[in-house]
């Protein structure tokens, strides 16, 4: 008798457009088929994607009835062991071993999904049978609910990890604005009404039965939909039928129902105020909501996508000219989501909206400008009364009537022309992460099959957007009556809501007071201190990780030596004249429809200009230009006669036409505000689809080169800059990062400061009210001149590079004789600046890396209290300068053998195995929910070594646990290292690799890097890690796990220590003697030379 096959085909195959002509004639797309169960409906979709990455997601339809976070609580426990496989972190381990750093997931308001990323099909297919015994078959035992959701110790103080997690984000301004306005824009019992992730209140109500029943309702195998993409072979189909079939075997249990979609009452509000901690009153920010169409209706949902894209998409559009790009803006930025919810919602979102309780303070010692706000009878009416009910609302519409009546400001081709950037963007999109995406599109189909009113009793439906292309260019040739019906139908007469989000400074110690009140009533209920002590304790002691040994030796693990990388080569052309600042050209060929060029400046800046490099940056691509006679301006054929003034508008818009993006900034991964690594360069760089490249070089050349900072423009920037930074002081990691950053930060005898002190919101502050009052007082000729130094300074810098990523058929000469040709010509026109040298003084790289961390005699340990916290933030960092490259005059194979760099990978490999997901460190701290978020990190470029620890809700006791399990190692060295957990942690270092190096954006960056650190090429570097990697024992993480992760466990180590807290926090003795300090207190004047 032939048994039947576990899982049947579903319908025709089809495909994914990938968005370019060549790829859709070629392979059609990327191909999807769809598996049944044979007697449920629970369905498997494999997506086939050539990369070197396999995403595996399983998608569970949930939704909330209260506000007690019951689908969030069970994804976390979903972890925590399985009918099959008991032993707690088993699933994880398998995942580590398996080209993984482990699984994850997510709670969203109408789904649960469950994820994984690893760099194997093997390695996957392993996986996949465990991780759904653990989804449909959990343990779900109180202990664990003790440990992962909720409980209080003998003192009454409130722990668990999803109980710290949503302390940390429950009363978070972005939070408290989603929720609001969910609950204004649907009927009562909507389960959009409630929090998914959960109420802290109510998660102290809630019960482990509770949960065990709702898993029972939703997590049956007939309600799940698995979707897999990756380079799968055709063999892989067998996978699905080996699955053991008492795992995925319904229950019969279906949860699929209409979920209440109707329209909250008539006599409800559509408004609301709604107050948020902080630690200031100078911005708060407006939410606006419309109800949209069915998700389910792919070419409306996406039609809207595209004009809220043309609405807010960047400076020029008309919301952020309206609200934002002006000297008294109401915004400092606009945020828009289509969201994928049952039905969609339209949002906009107004961050850094000017609050009118706060008082305005001095800013700036200068004597012609007392600071005094005396100004503000010239600051646009708008802004006092912003806060005013109804007020914001009424500009906004007034704002979108405008363009419904102006007919797009006249321009009958804006969505044309909108249309094209909307598709090249999502085809660079569907390029560099097209997993992600397709699984967001699928995502939304499986949604709306299980809840939409409109779906119940047909077939699950998936490939709703299989043909995204297609839907963008039918609604590209649409007449503007279309998009003009569209603006009124959807937002102009569809109902409006709104969350206004009111800044205060009292609401925070008011929380911190009422959580004390229940801490100090859960202790006085505590019957026996001693009983309840022993209770947790048992708790923590049953959910800790333990995998038998005998287990481990079943754990497979793939061949590491197996896993590929994407295509591409690279080379590096040492120039004998310099194009300007260029002595070098990185050539990185890849296959990829968008080149990048990427220009690397040395930022020699001197001190008395580093202040407004912040600034500068962002004022560089959204400033007017001052084109001199005799240059090719855009399209033209023939140079201009006399000189131009092309508007900053003019300039976005064009940047934005001929992009996919265009960035200015300092150094790699820069936020505005802090620098990641290399921030003595200045970086200038495009995305371009490859016709529009030579046009796309020519603007980016001239923007850098004329560019011309008007008093608006600086105002207007300068003022949305200051906004960010309020943004930035509510941010608890983001604070505690720029508190470390801005200690460790030593001088340079006989070179500039560092650029990190500079552009530290500490130093930018009162930086930025200095540039408002000049500009206020109209004294502009001196920032005008600082600014033009600056980019003379630039301009005539040497010893840069510039990086071209070509397609694999890319002519390099052509590229980069482009690129001369309009540098050449249009340096020529400067008629100011610095003389510009075209001798190539020597190779950029390698490039220096100098230590950064002072001398330390002593610990340092600094406390904040901040007003705006509800949950802990700790940094901890000390010197550690492990990292070693080749030395560009020795052999490098030869240089190799003796693995100069050991103890760095031996000292990532240790921590790596310390805090991974359900390891030691993460069980120590995570698993007795003391905080959501643990880790220990290496910073190369700063010689730092860092423990970081986020959302905490007792953090005192993190960190003496972090302490303690340091100092444990000693003794139990073999518990905590063994060659099992070493292979486990080799293996998840290799996905890391492979994952940094998946897309082609991410293998340029790794082709940067490698030239940066002194390798020839990625691959060379590769070399260097994966020989270090397989090169390490035992012996090596003993020796620096004494050298130096040691440290951590001694409170007399001279390290940096850092700890946000909620107000009237008190740290324990024990911890050190710890600096008390406000934020306020950090933030330093400014005296201009």
């Amino acid at each position: 008798m032939i048994e039947q096959s576990l899982f049947v085909k579903d319908g025709p195959d089809f495909a994914y457009q990938k968005g370019t002509a060549a790829s859709e004639g070629e392979s059609g797309g990327f191909p999807v088929s769809v598996y049944r169960h044979y007697e449920s409906s629970m369905r498997i979709v494999l997506c086939r994607i050539p990369r070197p990455l396999y995403s595996l997601n399983i998608y569970v339809p949930t939704v909330p009835p209260n506000d007690k976070g019951l689908p969030h609580t069970l994804e976390h426990l979903i972890f925590c062991g399985s009918q099959r496989y008991p032993s707690r972190g088993y699933l994880d381990a398998l995942a580590n071993c398996n080209l993984s750093t482990g699984t994850n997931a997510w709670t969203s308001d109408d789904h649960t999904c469950y994820t994984l990323s690893t760099a194997s099909e093997e390695a996957l297919a392993n996986v996949l049978p465990v991780y759904l015994d653990h989804v449909l078959h959990p343990l779900l035992k109180d202990e664990q609910f003790v440990t992962e959701v909720y409980h209080y110790d003998t003192t009454g103080k409130e722990q668990g990890v999803v109980f710290s997690e949503m302390v940390a984000r429950e009363n978070g301004e972005s939070d408290l604005l989603g929720i609001n306005l969910d609950r204004l824009m649907n009927a009562p019992n909507s389960p959009y009404t409630f929090m998914s992730g959960g109420q802290t209140t109510a998660i102290a109500e809630l019960t482990n039965a509770e949960i065990v029943e709702y898993h029972r309702k939703y997590y049956d195998a007939s309600n799940i939909t698995v979707v897999i993409t990756g380079a799968l072979s055709e063999g892989f189909v067998e996978v699905l039928q080996r699955l053991p079939r008492d795992i995925v075997k319904s229950a019969g249990h279906s949860s699929r129902a209409p979920i209440d979609c109707s329209l909250p009452p008539a006599n409800q509000p559509r408004s609301k105020h709604v107050p948020f901690p902080s630690v200031d009153t100078d911005t708060g920010s407006v939410g606006f909501g419309w109800r949209g169409p069915p998700s389910s209706d792919a070419e409306t949902v996406i039609a809207i996508e595209m004009l809220l894209d043309y609405l807010a998409e960047n400076p020029s559009s008309p919301l952020k000219q309206r609200f934002v790009e002006r000297p008294s803006p109401l915004a400092s930025d606009i945020a828009v989501e289509v969201t994928g919810t049952v039905p969609s919602t339209v949002l906009l979102h107004f961050s850094g909206v000017p609050h009118p309780s706060s008082d305005e303070p001095a800013h700036d010692d200068d004597s012609e400008s007392d600071g005094s706000g005396d100004e503000s009878e010239e600051e646009d009416p708008d802004v006092p009364r912003l806060f005013e009910e109804g007020y914001f609302e009424r500009l906004l519409v007034g704002e979108l009537q405008r363009i419904h009546d102006s007919r797009f400001d006249g321009d009958d081709q804006a969505m044309r022309k909108l249309a094209e950037r909307f598709r090249h963007s999502l085809a660079l999109d569907m390029e560099n992460k097209p997993d992600d995406l397709i699984q967001e599109m699928i995502c939304i189909d499986i949604v709306n099959s299980h809840f939409s009113p409109q779906s119940q009793g047909l077939s699950l439906s998936i490939g709703s957007r299989a043909n995204i292309f297609d839907i963008v260019d039918r609604l590209a040739s649409k007449p503007l009556e279309f998009w003009l019906d569209l603006l009124k139908t959807w937002m102009i007469d569809a109902p409006t809501y709104h969350v206004a989000m009111t800044p205060s400074v009292t609401l925070g110690p008011q929380l911190e007071n009422a959580r004390r009140k229940v801490e100090k009533r859960n202790e006085a209920g505590i019957v026996d201190k001693a009983e309840h002590a022993r209770a947790i304790a048992q708790a923590v002691e049953t959910s800790k990780v333990d995998i038998p040994a005998s287990v481990r030796r079943t754990i497979p693990m793939p061949d590491l030596a197996r896993v590929t990388g994407l295509p591409h080569s690279q080379r590096l052309d040492v120039l004998t004249k310099a194009i300007g600042p260029v002595s070098a050209v990185q050539l990185i060929w890849i296959e990829s429809e968008f080149p990048e060029v990427i220009l690397h400046i040395p930022n020699d800046v001197p001190n008395d200009l580093r202040p407004y490099m912040v600034l500068f940056q962002e004022l560089l691509l959204c400033s007017d230009l001052l084109l001199p006679a005799g240059l090719i301006y855009d399209t033209d054929e023939e140079p201009t006669t006399e000189e131009r003034r092309i508007a900053y508008t003019t300039v976005v818009e064009r940047l934005a036409a001929l992009t996919t993006s265009s960035e200015s900034g300092i150094g790699f991964s820069n936020e505005n505000f802090s620098c990641g690594w290399l921030e003595e360069l200045f970086v200038l760089s495009i995305n371009t689809p490859r016709e529009k490249l030579k046009l796309a070089v020519r603007w980016l050349i001239q923007a850098l080169m004329f560019a011309d900072f008007t008093a608006e423009r600086i105002l207007t920037v300068a003022q949305n800059l200051l906004s960010e930074i309020n943004d930035w002081k509510r941010d608890g990691y983001l604070v505690a990062m720029s508190v470390i950053t801005y200690s460790t930060a030593q001088d340079r005898p006989g070179k500039p400061q560092w650029m990190d002190k500079f552009i530290s919101i500490f130093e930018q502050e009162s930086v930025l009210k200095h540039v408002i009052d000049q500009v206020k007082a109209g004294k502009i000729e001196s920032l005008v001149s600082k600014l033009n130094t600056i980019q003379g300074l630039l301009i005539a810098s040497s010893g840069g590079f510039l990086t071209l990523g070509m397609p694999a058929n890319g002519d390099a000469q052509s590229y980069i004789a482009d690129f001369t040709r309009e540098w050449d010509a249009n340096v020529a026109k400067r008629s100011a600046g610095p003389v510009i040298s075209t001798e190539v003084v020597q190779n950029p790289f390698p490039y220096e890396r100098s230590t950064r961390f002072p001398v330390l005699s002593k610990p340092q340990l600094l406390h904040i209290p901040m007003p705006s916290l509800q949950a802990s933030y700790v940094q901890l960092a000390f010197k550690c300068d492990l990292y070693r490259t080749p030395s560009p005059d020795r052999n490098f194979d030869e240089e190799l053998s003796e693995l100069p760099s050991l103890d760095y990978y031996a000292l990532s490999m240790l921590t790596n195995l310390l805090h991974r997901v359900d390891g030691p460190l993460y069980n120590a701290i995570r698993g007795k929910g003391y905080a959501y978020s643990v880790y220990f990190a290496q910073c190369i470029w700063v010689d730092m070594m860092m423990f970081i620890c986020s959302s905490a809700s007792d953090a005192p006791k993190a960190i003496l646990e972090m302490r303690q399990l340091i100092a444990d190692m000693d003794a139990g060295w073999d518990e905590y290292v063994s060659d099992f957990e070493i292979n486990m942690t080799r293996s998840s270092m290799v996905f890391e690799n492979t994952a940094s190096q998946a897309t082609p954006h991410d293998m340029m960056a790794k082709c940067i890097s490698s030239n940066i650190m002194g390798f020839e090429s990625a691959v060379q570097s590769n070399r260097w890690r994966n020989t270090h990697l397989s090169a390490l024992k035992k012996d090596d993480l003993r020796r620096v796990y004494d050298l130096y992760l040691r440290r951590f466990a001694n409170p007399e180590y001279p390290a940096f220590t850092v700890v946000l807290t909620p107000p009237d926090t008190v740290l324990p003795g024990e911890l050190g003697e710890f600096e008390h300090q406000t934020l306020e207190g950090l933030f330093k004047p400014f005296t201009p030379n």
